[in-house]
Protein backbone atom coordinates (compact mmCIF):
# COMPACT_ATOMS: atom_id res chain seq x y z
CA UNK A 1 0.00 0.00 0.00
CA UNK A 2 1.13 3.07 -0.30
CA UNK A 3 1.04 5.33 2.51
CA UNK A 4 -1.07 8.59 3.10
CA UNK A 5 -2.16 8.25 -0.77
CA UNK A 6 -5.33 10.07 -1.70
CA UNK A 7 -6.91 9.91 -5.18
CA UNK A 8 -9.71 11.71 -5.95
CA UNK A 9 -11.99 11.22 -8.78
CA UNK A 10 -14.48 14.26 -9.20
CA UNK A 11 -17.52 14.31 -12.35
CA UNK A 12 -20.51 15.65 -12.77
CA UNK A 13 -21.07 16.57 -8.85
CA UNK A 14 -19.88 13.16 -7.38
CA UNK A 15 -16.80 11.51 -5.81
CA UNK A 16 -15.01 8.97 -5.46
CA UNK A 17 -11.75 8.58 -2.84
CA UNK A 18 -9.28 6.44 -1.88
CA UNK A 19 -6.91 6.77 0.82
CA UNK A 20 -4.06 4.43 1.46
CA UNK A 21 -4.73 2.74 -2.09
CA UNK A 22 -3.39 -0.86 -2.48
CA UNK A 23 -1.65 -2.00 -5.65
CA UNK A 24 -3.89 -3.68 -6.53
CA UNK A 25 -6.73 -1.59 -6.82
CA UNK A 26 -7.53 -0.53 -10.74
CA UNK A 27 -8.90 2.54 -9.92
CA UNK A 28 -9.95 4.20 -13.02
CA UNK A 29 -11.49 0.77 -14.47
CA UNK A 30 -13.32 0.54 -10.67
CA UNK A 31 -14.68 3.70 -10.83
CA UNK A 32 -16.21 3.60 -14.37
CA UNK A 33 -17.53 0.38 -13.19
CA UNK A 34 -19.32 1.15 -10.25
CA UNK A 35 -20.49 4.65 -12.18
CA UNK A 36 -22.31 2.45 -14.33
CA UNK A 37 -23.22 -0.20 -11.97
CA UNK A 38 -24.65 1.96 -9.40
CA UNK A 39 -26.79 4.15 -12.07
CA UNK A 40 -28.29 1.15 -13.45
CA UNK A 41 -29.34 0.48 -9.95
CA UNK A 42 -31.47 3.93 -10.22
CA UNK A 43 -28.72 5.40 -7.46
CA UNK A 44 -26.39 8.32 -8.17
CA UNK A 45 -22.85 8.63 -6.30
CA UNK A 46 -22.48 12.18 -3.78
CA UNK A 47 -19.26 10.66 -2.26
CA UNK A 48 -18.03 7.21 -1.48
CA UNK A 49 -14.37 7.48 0.56
CA UNK A 50 -12.34 3.83 0.39
CA UNK A 51 -9.99 3.75 3.02
CA UNK A 52 -7.58 1.00 2.91
CA UNK A 53 -6.12 0.19 6.93
CA UNK A 54 -4.11 -2.57 8.16
CA UNK A 55 -6.14 -5.12 9.89
CA UNK A 56 -5.17 -4.05 13.29
CA UNK A 57 -6.73 -0.90 13.02
CA UNK A 58 -9.49 -2.26 11.34
CA UNK A 59 -9.99 -4.86 14.36
CA UNK A 60 -10.44 -1.36 16.61
CA UNK A 61 -12.77 0.04 15.05
CA UNK A 62 -14.94 -2.93 14.46
CA UNK A 63 -14.82 -3.19 18.02
CA UNK A 64 -15.17 0.62 18.81
CA UNK A 65 -18.51 0.73 16.32
CA UNK A 66 -19.67 -2.60 15.89
CA UNK A 67 -18.54 -4.28 19.23
CA UNK A 68 -17.98 -6.95 17.31
CA UNK A 69 -14.24 -8.79 18.97
CA UNK A 70 -13.39 -10.30 15.05
CA UNK A 71 -11.91 -9.59 12.34
CA UNK A 72 -13.43 -8.13 9.30
CA UNK A 73 -12.60 -7.44 5.94
CA UNK A 74 -15.26 -3.68 5.62
CA UNK A 75 -16.91 -1.56 7.54
CA UNK A 76 -19.50 0.59 6.08
CA UNK A 77 -20.30 4.47 7.37
CA UNK A 78 -23.60 5.45 5.24
CA UNK A 79 -24.57 8.66 5.30
CA UNK A 80 -26.67 8.22 1.96
CA UNK A 81 -30.21 10.21 1.31
CA UNK A 82 -32.67 8.98 -0.46
CA UNK A 83 -31.21 7.71 -4.13
CA UNK A 84 -27.77 9.62 -3.70
CA UNK A 85 -24.68 7.16 -2.34
CA UNK A 86 -22.65 8.82 0.56
CA UNK A 87 -20.47 6.52 2.75
CA UNK A 88 -17.03 5.87 4.24
CA UNK A 89 -15.59 2.14 3.53
CA UNK A 90 -12.81 0.48 5.89
CA UNK A 91 -11.43 -2.27 4.50
CA UNK A 92 -8.39 -4.59 5.00
CA UNK A 93 -6.31 -5.74 2.43
CA UNK A 94 -4.78 -8.64 5.33
CA UNK A 95 -8.71 -9.43 5.68
CA UNK A 96 -9.62 -9.65 1.77
CA UNK A 97 -6.06 -11.90 1.39
CA UNK A 98 -7.64 -14.35 3.96
CA UNK A 99 -10.83 -14.34 1.79
CA UNK A 100 -9.39 -14.76 -1.37
CA UNK A 101 -7.76 -17.49 -0.07
CA UNK A 102 -10.31 -19.53 1.91
CA UNK A 103 -12.36 -19.36 -1.05
CA UNK A 104 -10.05 -19.96 -3.90
CA UNK A 105 -10.80 -16.41 -5.65
CA UNK A 106 -8.01 -13.93 -7.46
CA UNK A 107 -7.22 -11.23 -4.97
CA UNK A 108 -8.41 -8.55 -7.63
CA UNK A 109 -12.19 -10.51 -7.32
CA UNK A 110 -12.51 -10.60 -3.89
CA UNK A 111 -11.20 -7.07 -3.64
CA UNK A 112 -14.16 -6.37 -5.99
CA UNK A 113 -16.52 -8.19 -4.24
CA UNK A 114 -15.92 -6.36 -1.03
CA UNK A 115 -15.74 -2.97 -2.88
CA UNK A 116 -19.22 -3.68 -4.31
CA UNK A 117 -20.46 -4.83 -1.09
CA UNK A 118 -20.57 -1.75 1.27
CA UNK A 119 -22.39 0.13 -1.32
CA UNK A 120 -24.68 -2.62 -1.88
CA UNK A 121 -25.14 -2.33 2.02
CA UNK A 122 -25.96 1.44 1.46
CA UNK A 123 -28.83 0.91 -1.07
CA UNK A 124 -30.83 -1.42 1.40
CA UNK A 125 -29.62 -4.90 0.72
CA UNK A 126 -28.37 -6.75 3.85
CA UNK A 127 -27.01 -10.27 4.35
CA UNK A 128 -29.03 -11.53 7.57
CA UNK A 129 -30.66 -14.69 6.05
CA UNK A 130 -29.58 -17.24 3.75
CA UNK A 131 -31.74 -15.78 0.98
CA UNK A 132 -30.43 -12.12 1.73
CA UNK A 133 -26.86 -13.41 1.53
CA UNK A 134 -27.45 -15.13 -2.31
CA UNK A 135 -29.24 -12.20 -3.62
CA UNK A 136 -26.07 -10.34 -2.13
CA UNK A 137 -23.94 -13.06 -4.18
CA UNK A 138 -25.58 -12.58 -7.46
CA UNK A 139 -25.17 -8.74 -7.42
CA UNK A 140 -21.63 -8.86 -6.51
CA UNK A 141 -20.74 -11.50 -9.15
CA UNK A 142 -22.90 -8.82 -11.45
CA UNK A 143 -20.52 -6.09 -10.31
CA UNK A 144 -17.49 -8.56 -11.19
CA UNK A 145 -18.68 -9.64 -13.96
CA UNK A 146 -19.25 -5.91 -15.50
CA UNK A 147 -15.66 -5.01 -14.25
CA UNK A 148 -14.08 -8.09 -16.00
CA UNK A 149 -16.05 -6.89 -19.41
CA UNK A 150 -14.90 -3.13 -19.20
CA UNK A 151 -11.66 -4.57 -18.36
CA UNK A 152 -11.35 -6.74 -21.49
CA UNK A 153 -12.11 -3.67 -23.72
CA UNK A 154 -9.67 -2.18 -22.39
CA UNK A 155 -7.11 -4.53 -23.61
Amino acid sequence: MHARQILYICKKKFIIQYTNIPKELQKDLVNETLLDFIHKKGYQIKKLHYNFLNKDDLLKMNIKYLNHKEHTDIISFDYSDDLFLEAEFFISMWAVKKSSQKFSQSLEKELLRVLIHGVLHCMGYKDDTQNEIRLMRQLEDNFISMFHVKQNNYV
